[in-house]
């Protein structure tokens, strides 16, 4: 049960946020977590001294008019300069409710590298399903990726993304990308749907992991991305990120990706493993 209370929230190196009112939760662990409240015209600033991560966790409140999957964004402003708009994709959680037995989401996070010195981050609500987002701010580092190559496929496709070029393998719908990989550890796949212009709306797919006698399903369900772009083929437009993951054994493995359950011709992936 979760009970919602307007608590003051004080961290460490967190030198201030306004406004103040904030939102507690209790999971049924009876952990209680202070959520800072964003209204739709009310956006929250935080001042953090660095150098640091900070990880923004947020979640929405659940109402009944909800899709299985709900869409919800905020603009991150940092030191009154740059701008981004960053999206989530949640759902009702199962074990997380208000005083009055309501539901909220499960949660989504992200993470800012504060630099050396006192800045300061703006949070604006764009868009969520009602007037109010959570937020909860952690000093917690994000950990450590690196990326591996594919041993066979046959196109890179490469996106836009937080001012990168990242590289991308395409898998087509009657394709295959093979992986060889040493364990034990754990991989992550990162992929995004491709859109035709005919493609509308929350769109499915499978992605299939073979390796060896032992297959791994992961249904996925996405949407057009609307900040990121292909660099080398406008034609189609990539879905917003998903992430899937493998526990590798000990020794080498040679693992097979395939796509079904789409109407899209190919999705996009990329790998990496846990340092």
């Amino acid at each position: 049960m979760i009970y919602l209370l307007t608590l003051l929230g004080i961290f460490s190196q967190i030198t201030g946020i306004t406004p103040n009112q904030t939102y507690e939760i209790e999971i049924v662990t009876k952990k209680m977590d202070t959520y800072t409240v964003l209204a739709k015209d009310q956006p929250v600033t935080i001042t953090v001294d660095g150098p640091t991560y900070l990880r923004v966790y947020s979640r929405i409140p659940w109402t009944e008019r909800a899709q299985r999957g709900e869409l919800y964004k905020v603009i991150l402003q940092e030191n009154e300069l740059d701008e981004r708009i960053i999206t989530f994709e949640s759902e009702m959680s199962s074990v997380s409710k208000n005083l009055r037995g309501k539901p909220v989401s499960k949660w989504r996070s992200f993470y800012i590298e504060v630099p050396q010195g006192s800045n300061t981050y703006k949070i604006t609500h764009w868009l969520s399903p009602n007037d109010t987002i959570l937020l909860k701010f952690a000093h917690e580092s994000p950990k450590k990726w690196r990326d591996i190559p594919a041993t066979e496929y046959n196109t890179v496709i490469e996106a836009a993304e937080d001012e990168k070029i990242i590289r991308y393998y395409e898998l087509q719908r009657d394709g295959k990308i093979t992986l060889r990989i040493k364990g034990p550890t754990k991989l992550m796949v990162i992929s995004r749907l491709n859109h035709d212009e005919t493609m509308l709306g929350e769109q499915s797919y499978t992605l299939l992991a073979e390796d060896g006698g032992t297959a791994k399903r992961f249904p996925l369900k996405c949407h057009k991305s609307e900040t990121i772009t292909y660099t080398d083929r406008q034609e189609i437009v990539p879905s917003n990120i998903k992430r899937s993951y493998v526990d590798v054994g000990d020794g080498w493995h040679t693992i097979q990706f395939t796509l079904s359950g789409t109407i899209a011709q190919s999705v996009s992936v990329r790998f990496q493993v846990e340092e």
